[in-house]
């Protein structure tokens, strides 16, 4: 497993599309809690925890038990957990899973990448 984290907008995606050129890419979204996992490439990993949380799923679970089928994949997720706490319940509860998520991932993954203003750098 690749992990690719880093801020909104900052190149994350199109580093992954250069590095790993042979893939394509699964588009997460807020409104899909499906993950396909036929692609290579697992862009915005955060809005399919969102997704899953609002459809009454576990995320963590669900991330837990899909470690091996995860293991060829190049995951891309955006950092939320810098800046103002958020006030919205829902808005915390979805900042804190990503976080546990994301390090548990990073654990698990052979190389993990921070893009930041379109510039990668190797943490692992």
């Amino acid at each position: 497993m690749i992990l690719i984290i880093g801020g909104a907008h900052q190149g994350k995606l199109q580093f992954a599309e250069q590095a790993f050129a042979d893939r394509t890419v699964f588009q997460c979204s807020i409104d899909n809690p499906e993950l396909d996992l036929s692609y290579g490439i697992i862009n915005s990993v955060h809005f399919l925890i969102l997704a899953q949380m609002r459809a009454g799923l576990d995320p963590e679970a669900i991330f837990s038990s899909q470690t091996g089928d995860l293991a060829d994949k190049v995951l891309i997720c955006d950092d939320i957990s810098s800046g103002i706490v958020p006030l919205d319940r829902e808005m915390r509860l979805w900042r804190d899973t990503t976080g546990r998520i994301l390090a548990r991932l990073s654990q698990q993954s052979e190389q993990v990448y921070r893009v930041f203003c379109g510039i990668s750098s190797r943490l692992k």
